[in-house]
């Protein structure tokens, strides 16, 4: 049964965000969520994003031994305040290219092994001792979609973060074929390589408004992506990551312009879901929800949400196939 706290303050958050109306760029719409009477940016978060923890040299991401394995890596945060390391980003280097399972917040002065994903299914071969920073696009949604279901399923079932690999490769190869990528060992990390400014145009034209800890993203006037988190400097830093993650999606979409009309009530409709929470990781807790029309996940740290995301049910509705155990170890 999950906290009825974590669950009430995930429902608090539901009801009380004020939806605002959308910007579109083409196909692609965004929706601000804002907290309401919130104009300033008030006080800084006490914890560190990982690419500014990175540039500052206080965290470090490695392969969990020198055999390595692909679902899981290892975490030294050597700062004196907790990392969170958001769902979606992309970590550069290692043996091959990840992408985090879940949102985690590492604490201080600690070492963690995380659950990550494989997005470079060609290469098995060290090009650093450790993560050299993250792409400047983060996953695709309809990626991030397969992963983030799959990995709340296993969550509830075999308390585990595993999630299904082989969807995970069948997403990242559809994105990179759509894009006419050149990815010789397959790198979602390909994606941006050349030509970022492809993606991230749209986030530098378009601004987060004052009070802004969220956004609905919809491709065609179809919902695929939220993604909500606890105050507006941290949805700013990663804003321009997130924006050209949904950018990425428009040439996946059907490339029809339309109005995103029931993207709010889809939005409210995750508070009616059905909710548990899965093995601990790190500081707080991971809670799934599930909805007729959605399937969200949330870390709830000390009555607040720290990431909150969430995608139309319909993106995993084929049963996962998850990498056998002994696969994962190459």
């Amino acid at each position: 049964m999950p906290d009825m706290n974590d669950m009430q303050t995930l429902t608090d958050l539901i009801e009380t965000l004020e939806i605002g109306g959308p910007t579109a760029a083409g196909t692609l719409a965004l929706i601000p969520l804002l907290r309401r009477g919130s104009t300033t940016l008030g006080e800084p978060p006490d914890y560190l994003l990982y690419q500014r923890a990175h540039e500052m040299s206080l965290i470090s991401i490695e392969e969990v031994d020198e055999a390595g394995i692909v679902s899981e890596l290892r975490v030294n945060n050597r700062a004196n305040k907790p990392v969170l390391l958001v769902e979606g980003e992309v970590l550069l280097g290692m043996k091959q290219t990840r992408v985090l399972n879940v949102t985690v917040l590492v604490p201080a002065q600690t070492n963690l092994f995380v659950p990550v994903s494989c997005v470079e299914a060609g290469r098995w071969r060290a090009t650093s001792a450790e993560a050299v920073g993250k792409s400047a696009v983060h996953l695709a949604p309809s990626v991030r979609a397969a992963k983030t279901v799959t990995v709340a399923r296993s969550m509830r079932s075999a308390r585990t973060f595993d999630s299904d690999q082989g969807a995970v490769w069948a997403g990242v190869d559809r994105i990179l074929d759509r894009h006419g990528a050149n990815a010789p060992s397959r790198s979602y990390a390909d994606l941006a390589a050349q030509d970022a400014s492809r993606f991230t145009h749209v986030a530098r034209s378009v601004e987060p408004e004052p009070g802004q800890v969220g956004v609905i993203a919809c491709v065609g006037g179809k919902v695929v992506c939220v993604d909500v988190f606890e105050a507006p400097q941290v949805l700013a830093a990663l804003w321009e990551g997130l924006v050209a993650s949904y950018q990425a999606e428009v040439m996946v979409g059907d490339g029809t312009p339309g109005k995103p009309n029931g993207a709010r009530r889809w939005f409210r409709s995750i508070a009616a879901g059905s909710a548990s929470v899965g093995p601990e990781i790190g500081m707080g807790a991971h809670v799934t929800v599930v909805a007729p029309d959605v399937e969200a996940a949330a870390l709830v740290y000390e009555t607040k949400i720290l990431h909150l995301s969430a995608f139309p049910a319909h993106q995993a509705a084929t049963a996962p196939s998850f990498v056998p155990p002994g696969w994962r170890r190459s």
